[in-house]
């Protein structure tokens, strides 16, 4: 029988399932760090007032993705190959309804109409990424410094999960509630999609790493297939739901506890992951509900 707990502890204790997932993240928290920068100094003058945290959440992200690659350095010297997909951050840009990435590359200015789509495609992933790192953050990691960092990259999207939530409400209170619905609605879809399409790719490669047999992995390929047949009919009623952020749970007992953290290579990450948690406009883990009473992501993802 297959144990999540076990089968996580299986991939994350091996050196080359553990650099592919690592690697995956790295990329994921450059492209979304380096895109939320530019697009921040597109946003329109009227609603300039998110282009500071913005830019604020896309240098924590890009920090990260330094914190994580000095976790993947003592992996080997190389950074797993990122197969194109399996790059959940790349699908999600190519299948979500977010235009303001579109004239981000032409350098074009942004209506409010693409701020708001943006909000909910930062939303649609950050809701992904917090529901796998609180589960990663119970796990109790061989790897010194590992448990750590985790934990941080959780806070660190938690708050940009909520600040995406705190944006869009905000954009509801003025009166385009139907407009949240629909971008919420699109970008839910669209990210199930890509969540499918990235954890098949993933599993895929991993199962060839850790040698797993054609029955095992037919089995977890199908497990994947049924959580996107229950999020596509889940969001048609949950998805502009604001839904409770995830709390951070304590890492499992067990004698296999992290004893130190590596040097990332970027001096400041450990500061500046905490001090994110002061500065954003939304307060994290209020359990905020949109005006029209129903619904805000299927998406429970690095």
């Amino acid at each position: 029988m297959l144990r999540r707990r076990d089968l996580v502890r299986e991939v994350l204790d091996d050196d080359a399932s553990f650099r592919l997932l690592c690697s995956l993240a790295v990329a994921a928290q450059a492209r979304n760090g380096r895109e939320n920068r530019r697009i921040a100094a597109l946003v329109p003058r009227g609603r300039r007032d998110l282009a500071p945290a913005m830019a604020r959440y896309g240098e924590l992200q890009e920090r990260h993705a330094r914190l994580l690659a000095g976790l993947l350095a003592a992996c080997g010297p190389e950074p797993a190959e990122v197969p194109p997909e399996a790059d959940h951050a790349a699908l999600l840009e190519r299948r979500g309804s977010c235009p303001a990435h579109v004239r981000m590359r032409c350098g074009q200015p942004l209506s409010e109409r693409d701020v708001l789509a943006h909000l909910a495609h930062g939303h649609a992933a950050a809701a992904r990424a917090t529901a796998w790192l609180a589960r990663l953050a119970g796990h109790a990691f061989v790897r010194p410094g590992a448990g750590e960092a985790v934990r941080e990259v959780f806070r660190a999207e938690r708050e940009y999960l909520a600040w995406c939530r705190e944006g869009m409400l905000g954009f509801a209170r003025a009166g385009h509630v139907a407009a949240v619905e629909l971008v919420l609605r699109e970008n839910a879809l669209a990210e199930a999609r890509a969540h499918r399409d990235a954890a098949l790719a993933v599993l895929a490669r991993t199962g060839h790493l850790l040698g797993w047999s054609m029955a095992r992995s037919v089995v977890l390929e199908g497990g994947v297939q049924a959580r996107y047949v229950h999020e596509r009919l889940v969001a048609r009623r949950r998805a502009v739901c604001l839904d409770p952020l995830p709390a951070l749970p304590e890492p499992e007992p067990g004698p296999r506890r992290e004893t130190a953290r590596p040097d990332p290579g970027a001096g400041s990450d450990a500061e500046s992951g905490n001090g994110a948690e002061s500065g954003s406009g939304a307060a994290p883990g209020t359990g905020t509900r949109a005006p029209s009473g129903d619904a805000a992501t299927t998406s429970p993802g690095a």
